[in-house]
């Protein structure tokens, strides 16, 4: 009797970025693992991308947001959505990333090998330069504040086998139900920047394992998401890094963490304020000032 492989469901979220869609769906078709669907959230697209994509793909499942609701939330949706429909594991995928055949069947290998294995991930690599490597997972360093990808812009075969990271990337992040119904979700706060870390984190205090597969692979376009909102990821970025600290970091993390963010961001506000960027001077105070109110989720300037 041939056993049926666990369920994954993809969950891609979109924003006004159609081309980049089409092509992350069009690499999908050709996946191997044999039992897959795919939930497109449209985060309130404003440029008819929606119509146009359902159309071309009647056998994706489409969840349309009001409005934007955020990466965090935006992706939340999708995830409630895949599990009241059954399914075993959840795969975050940008929009604008591109996927191998075999990719899929590569990390559920090795997500099925270790019942302490909550998260995994493949080594991504760049879009426009496949040899250099993107992201393989990251370290999270609270004296400091810092969460950084490892191996950013090593060289492709610097990164082989199987790493226990701190956190998976959430460009592509494939998480188990049952982690999933004792983490929770992404945490909405952040609306957008260090959600992925902080999930892994409180995955890790539920005793998971974050891993990245470095022998699969997936292509990101790093950048293109991120050229939508410009110069506000000074803004998610400065105010993201204290309120990480602020839920995960404990009492003597903070003597070392806030001051080292603080002189971080400063030392950005006055590379900016020399060069007249002052919109990313503002964009630092402004996130600097809504962590001290306590104003989280999307910006309101």
């Amino acid at each position: 009797m041939t056993m049926i492989p666990p369920k994954v469901t993809i969950v891609i979220l979109t924003w006004n970025n159609k081309d980049d869609t089409i092509e992350c769906l069009d690499s999908l078709r050709a996946l191997t693992y044999p039992n897959f669907d795919i939930v497109l959230v449209d985060n309130g697209s404003t440029d008819g991308s929606l119509s146009y994509i359902s159309a071309r793909y009647p056998d994706v499942a489409i969840v349309a947001n009001e409005k934007n609701l955020g990466f965090a939330e935006g992706n939340n949706v999708g995830i409630t959505y895949a599990l009241a429909k059954g399914t075993e594991y959840v795969l975050i995928l940008n929009n604008d990333t591109v996927a191998e055949p075999g990719f899929l069947d590569a990390l559920m290998e090795v997500a099925e090998s270790d019942p302490r294995i909550g998260i995994i991930g493949p080594k991504i690599v760049y879009y426009h330069n496949p040899a250099k490597i993107w992201s393989t997972g990251g370290r999270i360093n609270l004296f400091t504040g810092v969460s950084t990808n490892i191996r950013d812009n090593d060289s492709h075969e610097s990164c082989q086998g199987v790493k226990i990271v701190d956190y998976v990337s959430g460009c592509a992040l494939l998480i188990k139900t049952e982690a999933i119904q004792r983490v929770g979700l992404f945490d909405k706060d952040y609306f957008l920047y260090l959600e992925d870390s902080d999930l892994s984190f409180r995955a890790h205090l539920q005793g998971y394992l974050s891993i990245v597969n470095c022998d699969t692979t997936i292509r990101h376009k790093a950048g293109a998401s991120s050229s939508i909102v410009r110069d506000s990821i000074y803004y998610y970025f400065a105010r993201n890094s204290l309120l990480f600290l602020k839920k995960n970091g404990s009492w003597y993390h903070y003597p070392t963490g806030i001051p080292s963010i603080l002189a971080r961001y400063g030392a950005r506000f006055m590379w900016n304020l020399a060069r007249g960027n002052r919109v990313r001077c503002r964009y630092i105070l402004t996130g600097i000032k809504d962590y001290i109110k306590g104003n989280y989720g999307g910006i309101q300037l």
